[in-house]
């Protein structure tokens, strides 16, 4: 169950993002709040400087807490789109076959990794590597970290019959969004040896040139407590990636 702390922060924002709390709109008071939920003032005080260090709201002193005028957390709707399994050929389009391959490795040691999800070097990791293709040609590249402890059989389950990963996470720690921190950025397979050194058996059927232009992805997901459980690097191939974004202005 989720803390009420938390509880109180997922209604807020959900009123927020519905526009029942309007920027620049005053919310409820301290007290209201203590009489909707019927908690403490210290949890009361906690869901709300959490929503103020997290850009939704503002307090001023003698006046009370606002939702901010220029919101860091405004929409902003990001389309990914990709891969593109279509190709054309000189008299028709045809349909391309999409395949998954998705591999595990238990009790993997990697000192960085465990460091990133607050872990001990030593600390017993799952390696999920997966490999996305169309027809023969591999558009992405995925490798997944978590602990051993964290990854059940039944998530183990899940996601080879083409579950949800982030969805099992979100059951398991009853998250309607599951908080993660994402790195976007520019590069080509040359540089990225580092990150492909970790599958050296998956690599020996990966036929990317070294100069291939590619998309990378660092993300790392929390759970509610906002305690990091999974960390995951994903390559994708130029061609099969893109992003449209649609800003809802205020």
């Amino acid at each position: 169950m989720l803390p009420k702390y938390e509880i109180i922060k997922q209604d807020i924002i959900e009123k927020i993002n519905t526009g029942e709390f309007e920027t620049g709109t005053k919310i409820y008071s301290e007290g209201e709040l203590k009489r909707i939920y019927g908690v403490s003032n210290t949890t009361v005080v906690r869901a709300l400087q959490d929503l103020v260090l997290e850009g939704y709201l503002i307090r001023r002193q003698g006046e009370g807490t606002y939702v901010r005028r220029n919101l860091r957390h405004k929409k902003v709707y990001f389309d990914e789109l990709g891969p593109f399994i279509k190709r054309k050929s000189e008299e028709t389009i045809k349909e391309a076959t999409e395949k998954t391959i998705t591999k595990f490795y238990r009790s993997v040691l990697q000192k960085e990794i465990a460091k990133k999800l607050n872990l001990k070097e030593d600390a017993s990791l799952t390696q999920i590597v997966q490999i996305a293709m169309i027809d023969d040609l591999i558009w992405k590249i995925q490798i997944r970290y978590v602990s051993d402890e964290m990854l059940t059989d039944d998530m183990i389950v899940q996601l080879q019959s083409g579950g949800s990963l982030s969805e099992e996470y979100k059951k398991k720690s009853q998250l309607k969004q599951l908080p993660m921190n994402q790195e976007i950025k520019f590069s080509v397979v040359a540089n990225e040896s580092d990150v492909l050194n970790l599958i050296p058996e998956e690599m020996l059927y990966v036929d990317w040139a070294l100069n291939l232009p590619i998309v990378k992805f660092n993300k790392t997901y929390f759970d509610n407590h906002k305690k990091a459980i999974e960390f995951s690097t994903t390559l994708i191939h130029y061609k099969h990636y893109a992003i449209k974004i649609e800003y809802e202005g205020i």
